[in-house]
């Protein structure tokens, strides 16, 4: 009995130790291609040999004997030819499962292709279209790719810009309150317009009247105090620098505006509410022309007597209500007089003044303005040629001075804020210090002579 049983354990022992030989990739290859394993080939461990015993049975030879009970070398041989055919035959089923393994292994990456199944999941195309990076994309679900374009959408309304409105109040704002003067008639009169092909210029009226006067700011001519009358230039261009001149300074105060503002005859109309008279800048060649360039229709030394014409009734027919005009940068043109004198013939017959800014100091006006019959002034100081409190206050001084010296007395300055708040705070003083604030008109003589100090 004991026997019995020894010889049934070492029959199962064998079965194992086949089965585990048959189920090895190497002998479920060499079970499928019979052809390609009959060769042998050099054993690398020890179910090399099993492999080849294995092959040599299929080929028809008879299988060895069993070697002597007790012998652990004659186990893995034991079992009888039909218990390794069943065991050779159940090996494939067994071996299918393992095949995946080595070799699918590679190819996961292939089979999963997480940005081929991405693109059907959004539904919707503008949301891909407002995320440049297309790995946010595959990378965050639906739900954020609906909720990242909304920050942007919310954060656009936002306009930084706005602040600055308020910053424009509180300049005008700056200016210390002055009393209002008069408004002066509306303009223009119809008898002081001719129509043409440029636009409405002025002109005498058939009884003699000339727009530098109908249009003048009144003024006491029998008031025998020292006069001093300011100008301020370059108006229309600003909205905020205009309408702080309008509003926050003296009506005495002559305003001129560029003609190059699309709201001319609108601001000019204000002016006049507002109690100013008003001049109109007449851009000319300066020295260093054309580094800087005063603008479209400037007058130049380089075009004949009509061509200098045409541009300068381009330049009047932009507005009307203004009693002169006032060279703006006209250095180079101002100083020569065959180019000059023409344009100031074509003001006097049009009944304007002319107001010389003293740009460069050489001007010809003071010399061919009496020949021609003109009425000008030529302005004594530029008050804020270096913009700043100190240096502004200390060219008051100065023209309180030659308005006592002279009689009269002329400044000139750029709508700075600067410059505007200085100019409403030294105005108040004037009347304190016997000194009349007048317009420009006050300052020039009718036969043409200047009452300008120069």
């Amino acid at each position: 009995m004991p026997l019995t049983l020894l010889v049934a354990f070492l029959a199962i022992v064998a079965g194992i130790v086949g089965w585990l030989s048959l189920t090895s990739p190497e002998a479920v290859i060499a079970d499928e291609e019979p052809a390609a394993t009959s060769a042998p080939e050099p054993a690398s461990d020890a179910h090399a040999g099993t492999e080849s015993h294995a092959a040599a049975s299929p080929a028809g030879e008879p299988a060895p004997p069993p070697p002597p009970a007790g012998s652990t070398e004659a186990a893995a041989p034991d079992p009888p030819g039909p218990a390794q055919t069943d065991e050779a035959h159940e090996a494939p089923p067994a071996a299918k499962p393992m095949q995946p393994k080595p070799h699918p292994e590679p190819e996961k990456p292939a089979v999963v292709t997480p940005a081929t199944e991405v693109p059907p999941t959004p539904e919707p195309d503008a949301e891909r279209a407002t995320e440049p990076e297309p790995e946010r994309e595959a990378n965050q679900p639906t739900e954020e790719k609906t909720a990242a374009p909304r920050p942007p959408t919310a954060a656009a309304p936002a306009t930084p810009p706005r602040p600055a409105a308020p910053r424009k109040t509180v300049q005008i704002a700056k200016l210390p309150p002055v009393s209002k003067d008069a408004p002066l008639p509306p303009a223009p009169d119809p008898d002081l317009i001719q129509e043409t092909s440029v636009g409405p210029l002025p002109q005498r009226s058939a009884d003699g009247r000339a727009p530098w006067r109908v249009y003048a700011k009144p003024f006491d001519a029998a008031d025998k105090r020292s006069r001093v009358a300011i100008v301020v230039t370059g108006l229309g261009l600003s909205a905020a620098a205009t309408e702080s001149a309008i509003q926050g300074l003296p009506g005495s105060v002559t305003l001129t505006f560029a003609p190059y503002t699309t709201d001319l005859n609108r601001w000019i109309g204000l002016a006049r509410a507002a109690g100013h008279e008003v001049l109109l800048n007449v851009p000319m060649e300066p020295l260093d022309y054309p580094n800087y360039d005063p603008g479209p229709q400037t007058l130049l030394t380089s075009l004949n007597e009509q061509g200098n014409l045409d541009r300068l009734f381009w330049i009047l027919s932009r507005g009307t209500g203004y009693v002169g005009v006032i060279d703006f940068m006209g250095t180079r043109f101002t100083m020569s007089r065959p180019h000059l004198a023409p344009v100031l013939s074509a003001l006097r017959d049009r009944g304007l003044l002319y107001l010389d800014s003293g740009a460069g100091g050489r001007s010809a006006v003071s010399r061919a303005a009496p020949d021609i019959g003109i009425p000008w002034a030529a302005t004594t100081i530029v008050l804020d040629e270096h913009a700043s409190r100190v240096e502004i206050d200390s060219r008051f001084g100065a023209l309180e001075r030659e308005a006592k010296r002279a009689g009269r007395a002329i400044g000139i300055a750029s709508p700075y804020p600067v410059s505007l708040e200085r100019i409403a705070a030294w105005t108040r003083q004037l009347s304190a210090r016997g000194i009349a604030i007048a317009p420009v008109s006050a300052m020039v003589q009718a036969d043409g002579s200047s009452g300008g100090a120069r």
